[in-house]
């Protein structure tokens, strides 16, 4: 029987159960517009008193005018529950008028904004952030103008930036990061998700191999978490586990190191011989030495390579030197996570856009941001959900600061890749997609709340939220040609 992953360690229904009471109401491809949440519930009305029985039987007998009068004094004086609870309702339809009409206000204000920004118009867009942050705060109840808030707070970043001229972001507190990250690992399940189908595919092809190693291009954001699940289907194969060795890259030592030693805890438990190996650099900076710093490949040896893409940092550094050493260690199996922010209606591409114009940049950004702060909001939908939050400001904000900020090749003065599904295709990889996946991931989905899986025919497993793709998992293998550039 082929090696699987359980499905138990990836579904925690605790974390998912509590659905909002909008979860399931259907979705347009702005989600981020306010229409879409509830901004006012049912459970705010103000009970209504009995309705008194005031009619006896010689009432009965009263002309229409007296009836007339009655309606009249009773809706004047308030006296009258079901003519109050009337009244409470005409208010609450007009409150969640006035939220819709402020949540169209901010996303037409952040609009014209973006488009300021894009023809260098700082001034106007200055005065514009101004507004907008006085209207949206990132602890409000509505999805929107969170959303808004974060946006508001990155356009003011890259409003500094190209004022002073400096547009590299600063590197973060990765205990911070990696917190943060765990937090939406645990919150979502989409980092699951990911996971999953990248764990499939590596052991799809470990399957009878003694000697195993992954290099792990980043290891600082979900540290041992990926493959904390890995290690007890490796460790539960038919004739015994294989020997496993570890590569991990990243630009915090500590992190590292953390990894290892919860890795190493967790294989001696289970039996599983293993090796780690904490390489404290970004695989792009100089790949020469990022190759000299990975073990030698030992015979027979099956080696996979994760790469998990994000904008939180740049992980990588120059993409064209990671591509390279990629290319030389000639992997058995390559997996892929990409977000796909590409703009509505384009196909998706990857994380899309990163070389792009500013504005094209803000569209697909502003796409595809708002479909995970819907998601949030349906899987967390309480106001004061402090690991919502976090999620929001140490993941989603941070990477909207950088994609706009800072993303483009003419700000970073790094060579970055729009799209590395496309380059892998380019530099001798070819698809490694195995039949299952997708439908593994969706056995794993908690039911009722949105979120989609799909498969593509080339094996490209598309996460998303009612149906907005959101991350795709792509499975590579190394396989040189005479056409694939060197």
């Amino acid at each position: 029987m082929q090696d699987s992953l359980s499905l138990m360690q990836f579904h925690d229904p605790y974390l998912y159960g509590g659905g909002a009471g909008g979860a399931n109401l259907p979705l347009s491809s702005h989600s981020f517009l306010p229409h879409h949440h509830d901004f006012v519930h049912a459970d705010d009305r103000c009970p209504g008193k009995d309705v008194p029985e005031f009619v006896d039987q010689a009432a009965a007998e009263v002309s229409c005018e007296q009836e007339l009068a009655v309606s009249k004094e009773v809706s004047e004086g308030g006296g009258d529950g079901a003519v109050e609870e009337q009244n409470n309702g005409a208010a609450t339809t007009a409150a969640r008028g006035e939220e819709e009409a402020h949540g169209v206000r901010m996303i037409a204000l952040l609009m014209e904004c973006a488009v300021a920004v894009s023809v260098g118009n700082l001034a106007d867009a200055n005065g514009m952030l101004l507004e907008l942050a006085q209207m949206a705060s990132p602890y409000a109840p509505s999805c929107g103008e969170r959303l808004v808030a974060y946006f508001t707070k990155a356009m003011a970043a890259r409003l500094m930036s190209s004022w002073v001229g400096i547009c590299a972001p600063l590197a973060p507190p990765f205990a911070a990061v990696h917190a943060a990250f765990r937090a939406f690992y645990n919150v979502s399940p989409l980092a699951r998700f990911a996971y999953l189908a990248c764990n499939q595919g590596i052991l799809e092809a470990f399957h009878g191999k003694c000697l195993v190693h992954i290099v792990d291009l980043d290891v600082v954001p979900g540290g041992a978490l990926q493959w904390l699940s890995l290690l007890p289907a490796l460790a539960a194969r038919p004739g015994g586990p294989p020997v496993l060795r570890v590569t991990g890259f990243g630009m915090s030592a500590s992190a590292l190191h953390d990894t290892g030693n919860q890795l190493a805890g967790l294989a001696s438990k289970l039996g599983v011989p293993f090796e780690f190996y904490a390489v404290a650099r970004r695989p792009g900076d100089d790949a020469d030495a990022a190759a000299a710093a990975v073990p030698s490949r030992r015979p027979g040896e099956a080696l996979a390579v994760h790469w998990l893409r994000h904008a939180l940092y740049d992980a990588a550094g120059d993409d064209g030197a990671t591509m390279r050493l990629v290319r030389w260690l000639e992997p058995k199996v390559l997996t892929l996570v990409e977000q796909e922010r590409g703009a509505p209606g384009d196909g998706g591409g990857g994380a899309g856009n990163e070389r792009g114009h500013f504005l094209d940049r803000f569209v697909s950004a502003l796409h595809h941001y708002s479909a995970l702060f819907d998601s949030l909001g349906a899987s967390r939908p309480a106001d004061e959900d402090a690991s919502r939050h976090l999620v929001e400001h140490g993941v989603l904000g941070r990477e909207i600061g950088n994609v706009l900020a800072v993303g483009g090749p003419s700000r970073s003065g790094r060579d970055k890749f729009g799209c590395w599904q496309t380059e892998l295709a380019r530099h001798g990889f070819l698809r490694a997609g195995g039949g299952g996946r997708a439908q593994l991931v969706a056995g794993a989905c908690p039911a009722g709340l949105g979120y989609t899986v799909a498969d593509d025919q080339d094996g490209t497993v598309r996460l998303g939220w009612k149906g907005t793709p959101l991350y795709a998992v792509s499975t590579w293998t190394w396989c040189p040609s005479p056409h694939a550039q060197r």
